[in-house]
């Protein structure tokens, strides 16, 4: 929601179904609210720059994927234009998701290539780094620093306040513990 040209507020609520071998679960997975702020618009070589920052809502006891207490997450994100085509999305951050003492570093790029007014592609490498190590991101039995993640997919714009995207994503870490197939909404109220 749009609070003035270079602020806007942002709720998020995302829904996930999981299906392993010896489990099946949906609910939530995202509950969130947040800001992103315009900084500075793009000038010659300096990209766009924006800061988000998101507070993620803790789930109870029972919930699958929210975590128990308060996370928080903060980013700069940079944009620039290659041409009317394609442009370069990159950002870094530190995320706490409410589960760990040690925040997760963020760092994330992404390649758009806008194919009409309403229909865009992007592909995206997203990373986190933790000084603790993680067994979670890595082979079973084992663990690692570091999380490799990206993810390929499509938007289109449906009216010019309402969009509707589509995307895969992989764990390169191990991909066959991490796979997922998605569907987004994404509506501007004001």
């Amino acid at each position: 929601m749009g609070v003035s040209p270079n602020a806007e507020v942002r709720l998020q609520i995302d829904e996930s179904a999981t299906r392993t071998s010896t489990n099946n679960y949906i609910g939530i997975s995202t509950l969130a609210i947040g800001t992103k702020i315009k900084i500075t618009d793009s000038k010659g070589s300096i990209p766009k720059i924006s800061f988000l920052g998101t507070l993620l809502i803790p789930g109870s006891s029972h919930s699958n994927y929210l975590p128990q207490h308060i996370g928080i997450q903060t980013h700069l994100l940079f944009e620039s234009e290659l041409n009317e085509y394609f442009s370069l999305g990159y950002d870094i951050g530190t995320e706490w998701d409410g589960e760990t003492n040690n925040p997760n570093i963020f760092f994330g790029a992404c390649l758009n290539y806008q194919a009409t007014n309403k229909l865009s592609f992007f592909i995206e490498s997203y990373n986190l780094y933790n000084s603790q190590k993680q067994e979670d991101w890595a082979k079973p039995g084992r663990s690692s620093h570091f999380n490799f993640m990206s993810e390929i997919g499509a938007a289109y714009m449906v009216t010019p306040r309402f969009q509707v995207n589509m995307y895969g994503d992989i764990n390169f870490n191990e991909p066959s513990k991490y796979a997922n197939i998605g569907l987004g909404m994404a509506w501007l109220i004001k």
